[in-house]
């Protein structure tokens, strides 16, 4: 068997050519390039988007606290009515023996009432 002969490879080794244009580019100092180059994204500077994104993160967090203040207050207030209203219907569902309301507990709440009322 004869050896195959080798296939140059010179279609592979070659450097693509580099058109006139981008030659004369590169010799001539004042041309302006339409794209630049971007600089290395230093770690200590953000960019914008992330700024933005740091920002909104920001806000949100804000956001998400107030939205749970609210929460809060607004669940104490409810405990704290809860509370009242169940002191109150104790108070009034007071009988005695034979089934009467007593009216000594009621006159008292409704002493409270009224003093609160002056307060405000």
């Amino acid at each position: 068997m004869k050896p195959k002969p080798q296939k140059s490879q010179s279609k592979f080794n070659k450097k693509p050519a580099e058109s006139h244009a981008k030659a004369g580019q590169k010799q001539n100092p004042n041309f302006k390039q339409k794209y630049k180059q971007r600089k290395p994204a230093s770690e200590n500077k953000p960019n914008k988007v992330e700024i933005r994104k740091m920002i909104r993160q920001k806000k949100a967090a804000e956001a998400e606290a107030e939205r749970q203040k609210i929460q809060f207050e607004k669940e104490a207030r409810i405990k704290a009515y809860k509370k009242q209203r169940l002191e109150k219907t104790k108070v009034i569902s007071k009988r005695t023996q034979r089934g009467q309301p007593l009216m000594k507990d009621r006159m008292q709440l409704l002493l409270k009432q009224i003093e609160e009322m002056k307060r405000r």
